[in-house]
């Protein structure tokens, strides 16, 4: 209620109307509750991930060679591609290499 700025607004608004700090408090909860749950039910689009394994393995790029190039461990480039773990800045930087180490046609 101190720090974020839209929560000191919300209260702000609140007190303007005349509400004491129970009222505040239990006005916010109500408040962050609606916000979840529209962002728990919004359709969220999911990057396709399943096509990285195949596209890498036709270039012949190994996962050493794509781990040392994102300075991250074999074990997390194996685990995205595989659609077990989910890093969208890391898949779409990915393909975009990939994309770029492709041969020119």
């Amino acid at each position: 209620m101190s720090h974020e700025p839209r929560t000191r607004a919300y209260v702000e608004k609140k007190r303007a109307e005349g509400r004491n700090n129970k009222e505040i408090i239990r006005c916010l909860k109500r408040a962050i509750a609606r916000e979840v749950f529209t962002l728990l039910t919004k359709n969220v689009e999911v990057p396709r991930v399943d096509d990285l394994r195949p596209f890498r393995q036709a270039l012949g790029i190994t996962l050493q060679q794509v781990a040392e190039h994102f300075n991250v461990w074999l074990t997390k480039i194996s685990r995205l591609e595989r659609g077990l773990t989910r890093d969208d800045q890391l898949a779409q930087a990915y393909r975009e290499w990939l994309e770029t180490s492709a041969p020119k046609s």
